[in-house]
Parts: C-alpha cells; structure tokens; sequence
C-alpha cells in the first residue's frame, strides 16, 4: 500500500501577529486526501499544530504552501527530496509561482487539484511525473468527493471547523491573490452537499462552531439566502469572510443572523474613495462605511474589519483617523495590514513598472502583511511601518478594546472580548520585537 504524507507547511520561526486564536482544521489537505484511490494511506500534518518528523516515511509527500512560508517549503522539500522521496508541491504560492517551486518539487499542481490529480497519480505510479500540471477548465463544484474528515486526528481538531461552499471572488481588487489561484469566475456548490459536509465535520466536531473558508460568502445574494436558510435548523454558529455588499440585502442580512452567523470578516481596506476606486473597489463607498458597520451591528454580527495602509493616498494622518473611525464605530475586532505585492496580482505589476518595488520584496518570509516591501508616496517606508505598528499597539490596548466592544451587540460582548485578547499576545510580541526600529516614536500616539 503505497502511502503519501500531505503537510500544510508553516514557519513556525515567524513572529506572526495575526495568528488565529483557534488553529483551524486543515481542509485544503483533507480536500485533496479525497482525490486518492482508497489504496493509498494517507497521513495529514498540519505544521501549525505539530512538528514533521525529518524521518518520516512515505512513498509521495504533498506539500502546500502560502506565499509567506514558500522558503520553508522549499526547504522542507529539499529535505524529503534528498531522502529520495518525490515531492508534490501545490497550494498558493506554487500556482503563481510554479517554476520557482519546480526547483524544489518532481511536480507543482497549478490551481485547483480536482480535475487534474487523476492524471498526477498516474503518471507518479508510471514514475514519469511530467512537472507543472495545469486543469483545462475550473474544476465543476458539483458533487465533489468530501473531505476526508476522518483523517484529522483529535490534535487536529479545535472548536472550529472548516467547510467551503464557494470558491473565488466576484470582485477583483488590484491587491488579492484570489483570482490568480481561482480565476474569474465565483462559483457556488450545491446547498445540499455544503450541508452534507458540514453534517459530517458536526460528528467529529467538539463543537458546533463553524468556518465557512469562502473569499466572500455572500458573493451571491440568491445563493447565500438558500444556504443560510438551511443552516437555521442545524443550530450551528458560524464565521466567514465577507463583503460591505451583503448590508445592501436586509433579508441575507436577516437571515445570515438567523443561521447563526456570529462574526464576519470585512475588508473595509480604506477612508478615503480614491484609494478605492483604484483598488478597484469603486463599489464601497468610503462616505457610506459608518452605515456598513451599523448594520452588521443591527443584526447582531461581529465584525472584524480589515484596513490597508500604504496606499497612494494615505498620508500620515491616515493612522490617527483610522483608529478613530473605528473606535467610533464600534468595530469589535480590527484588523491592519500594510499594503503587500503579493506574485501574481496587478498591485505587483504596476509597482515593478513604476520602479517602486524595495530589495526586501524578494524575501518571501515578509510577506506577512505587516512589513513595508515598497516605496510608498506620501511618507517614507519607516514611517509606513512606524504607523501601522502604533495603531496596532493602540487598538490593542485593553482600554480601547473595551471602548469598542461595548458600542457593539450585547450579545456576543464575551465572544469579541476574546477574539481580541486572544490575538493581542501575537500583536504585542510583534511589536515588541520591533520596537528598536521605531525609535520610541509609538509611545507618543500624538504625533500620528
């Protein structure tokens, strides 16, 4: 029985801020552990919650990776491929960047697997392996093999649990990586195979707590009404990431509180319109955004806003103004990045042909979201990160958190108190281990 070791790889030697408080079942690996014949055994690692073995034993290793943990990757590879071990590599990073990965792989899986993997096992057990794969056509969403549920080991399982029901994005902001891994087309499964999967995650679950993985899950207003309608009676609660688009429906709106939604991830990214317009996201409306807060908020949902700094517009005062909409407005669970070329985007593009892109863009292990890779226009690159690190420090501070959570629903006071504390550990080792490079300046909150 031949048997393949798929590990979702993590560089644990990263100071990570934004680390989630509960680690989340790997559902890209138990996803693609569907695609092999039932004569493989089949072992999933999950580095964010175990070590690898180096002598670990196995006749094909999967590797996935992100952008950010490309180099160890790579390096985990090198080392099973020096054993003799041949070494699939596919995931984020490998499809925008597949001959790079293809120095340390016998083969890259562009994209997504369904569709495709058939022809990679065939050709591993002809020992032909033919390099980069790349699916014809976007793999068909209907009646997709389930996730193999049963391979996560109890270690695997947390008070979260994933399940996907959409793939991609209708949108097409300048900055994300999604189009380039799922293409332009945003497309829906069947209702009833979600809630197939997730009954079968509920049986192996410690709890009824559940990710929905999706970019958007409500992409589609008519999709997403007929499958929060049948949540309601699995009594379930649930998170996901979102657009402002969904306030603009009172009804999905209703009926995503109804089912059991309890926090969304929003990406707000800017104050100001022209930033948005050329993010590509000329449909949120900067002078609109209170009213986007207000109503998750009226329907009893947390939200975790996400904002961008770097943009061609923001000028130093974006900082200062920034917590201060968000303290005003009650977002429970703040979110900052420092706007990041990631391969593959147009935001990359157009900083290469502008001659802006710094040396450090070339270290993946930067490509956390919270390190300065370009040069911006309005400030310098310490300033950037002086900035984005004192509002992350600010909106940290327990007496800021309280301020905020109480300006939101009552209902989940408790929920969002420990979101934020449970992430504010990585965000104050993070600063902390970068305060000699901010010259005391993030004591002096003033100043921003």
């Amino acid at each position: 029985m031949p048997k393949v070791l798929l590990i979702n790889a993590i560089d644990k030697s990263l100071v990570l801020a934004e680390q989630p408080p509960f680690p989340f079942p790997v559902l890209n690996m138990i996803t693609v552990a569907a695609l092999f014949p039932p004569e493989w055994e089949i072992e999933v690692i999950d580095e964010a919650i175990e070590a690898i073995h180096p002598e670990a034993q196995a006749d094909l290793v999967g590797l996935s990776t992100l952008t950010l943990d490309a180099s160890h990757a790579y390096g985990l590879a090198d080392h099973f491929r020096r054993r003799k071990i041949p070494v699939l590599m596919g995931g984020m990073h490998p499809t925008v960047m597949p001959e790079e990965a293809l120095q340390h792989a016998d083969a890259v899986v562009v994209g997504e697997a369904e569709g495709i993997f058939e022809r990679v096992l065939a050709d591993f057990k002809e020992g032909r392996m033919q390099g980069v794969y790349r699916g014809e056509r976007l793999p068909d969403l209907h009646r997709l093999p389930r996730p193999r549920y049963d391979l996560l080991r109890p270690k695997h399982r947390s008070i979260l649990h994933s399940v996907q029901a959409t793939r991609g994005c209708p949108h097409d902001c300048e900055f994300c990586s999604v189009r380039p891994f799922f293409g332009h087309q945003y497309r829906l499964r069947p209702v009833k195979e979600v809630v197939a999967d997730l009954e079968t995650s509920l049986v192996q679950a410690r709890s009824r707590t559940v990710f929905f993985i999706d970019d958007n899950i409500g992409g589609r207003a008519d999709f997403a009404k007929d499958l929060f309608r049948a949540l309601i009676p699995l009594r379930i609660k649930w998170g996901s990431f979102a657009s402002v688009a969904m306030t603009r429906e009172k009804e999905l709106m209703r009926l995503a509180s109804e089912s059991g939604c309890v926090a969304l991830f929003i990406g707000f990214e800017s104050l100001s319109q022209a930033n948005l317009d050329a993010l590509h996201k000329s449909w949120v409306r900067a002078d609109q955004m209170r009213d986007y807060v207000n109503r998750f908020h009226d329907n009893g949902i947390i939200v975790e806003g996400a904002f961008i700094f770097g943009h061609d517009e923001d000028r130093k005062d974006i900082f200062r103004r920034t917590v201060d909409f968000i303290q005003e407005t009650g977002i429970q669970v703040p979110v900052f990045g420092i706007l990041t070329p990631y391969p593959a985007t147009r935001l990359r593009a157009r900083l290469e042909k502008e001659g802006r892109l710094l040396t450090e863009a070339k270290d993946w292990r930067r490509y956390d979201g919270s390190h300065v890779l370009f040069k911006p226009i309005h400030m310098t690159p310490e300033e950037l990160e002086e900035g984005f690190l004192w509002a992350r420090k600010y909106c940290a501070a327990p007496r800021t958190i309280f301020g905020r959570i109480f300006r939101a629903p009552k209902d989940h006071w408790l929920t969002a108190l420990g979101l934020n504390f449970s992430m504010r550990g990585g965000r104050m080792r993070q600063i902390k281990e970068r305060w000699p490079r901010s010259k005391g300046r993030l004591v002096r909150p003033g100043t921003w």
